[in-house]
């Protein structure tokens, strides 16, 4: 990637979200690892998933983001299709060869999850990924949300990934990380900073399925309405979503961007988001980047220009109780 003062001087500053992954299994599956909820998955991975979340369409999607050459780039989760500790291993090569960590940000998916404990073993080896600038404690439970300053952006990562039971793919803040966030947004706006949250479960009800759901997404959404944000993106529907949330600055963008290795129904993409400084606060351009199955190629599928609120330095609206 190039120096990224120049990428943002001509451009404004670039970021690039990819997200849902799947990556493959490894070869080998301990049984035992697989004597609860993971076998629905293993079930599903061999019948149906490895079809369709492929690992070339993913690298078509790579190496066409590497010529875009983005000042950042963060991935929302669903690295892995079952929680394996060899499977956050590989994740990590995956990661390694994408982007030095000063560059990538990574937030966990409901994927990460899938048993009770699976995030907690596996978080380690991503922890150079998902670690904000200023080193949290060690303890993962108070991790999250991260932060990054980049440029004019701060960047704010939520943790989402929790454990369900089968059938359900559902995820949660939590009141903890909400009470952190909540001191992370005032701090970064008397920065006057442009916020980007990213997490994995889309924000707002009815997006996806209920039995995919942030179950506290309601209590999200009025802190983030009385604090204020400039823009929110996520991943987890495996679908495009262009919606806006009203806050107390103007409507926020929130965007969920499709799997990045889906090779059927809405094929893989990832978006570039172009930030710059604008009279009303910020402008955005969204660019959604999408392979085609005719010839592999990726190509702008879509480009849309759209306002972002700019924080103001009266005093928040309270939010309601969580």
């Amino acid at each position: 990637m190039p120096d990224s003062a120049s990428t943002q001087s001509s451009h404004g500053t670039v970021l690039a979200q990819l997200s849902d992954p799947h990556l493959p299994l490894p070869a080998r599956i301990p049984l035992t690892e697989v004597f609860n909820k993971r076998l629905l998955g293993l079930l599903s991975w061999y019948t149906k998933r490895r079809q369709r979340y492929r690992p070339e369409t993913l690298a078509a999607l790579v190496v066409d983001l590497r010529a875009q050459a983005p000042d950042w780039i963060t991935v929302s989760g669903d690295l892995t299709n079952l929680g394996l500790e060899d499977e956050f291993r590989q994740a990590r090569d995956w990661l390694d060869r994408l982007a030095a960590p000063e560059r990538l940000l990574v937030v966990p998916g409901n994927h990460d999850a899938t048993v009770a404990g699976a995030w907690q073993r596996g978080a380690p080896w991503w922890e150079p990924y998902w670690r904000g600038d200023a080193a949290p404690d060690a303890d993962l439970d108070t991790a999250f949300p991260t932060l990054r300053r980049r440029g004019p952006l701060a960047l704010i990562g939520l943790s989402t990934a929790i454990a369900s039971p089968a059938g359900r793919a559902v995820g949660e803040v939590g009141s903890a990380q909400r009470e952190r966030l909540t001191r992370l947004l005032r701090q970064t706006r008397s920065e006057g900073l442009c916020r980007v949250l990213i997490l994995h479960h889309p924000l707002l009800a009815g997006t996806v399925k209920s039995r995919k759901r942030l179950l506290d997404g309601a209590a999200l959404c009025r802190l983030l309405a009385g604090e204020g944000v400039e823009l929110v993106i996520h991943g987890h529907g495996h679908r495009s979503h262009h919606l806006q949330l009203e806050t107390r600055d103007g409507a926020a963008p929130v965007i969920g961007v499709p799997s990045a290795s889906s090779a059927q129904a809405e094929y893989a993409a990832y978006h570039l988001y172009r930030i710059r400084p604008a009279a009303h606060g910020w402008s955005l351009e969204l660019e959604v980047r999408r392979w085609q199955p005719q010839d592999g190629r990726v190509v702008c599928a879509e480009r849309i220009t759209t306002p972002l609120p700019r924080a103001h330095a009266a005093a928040a609206v309270p939010a309601a109780p969580a």
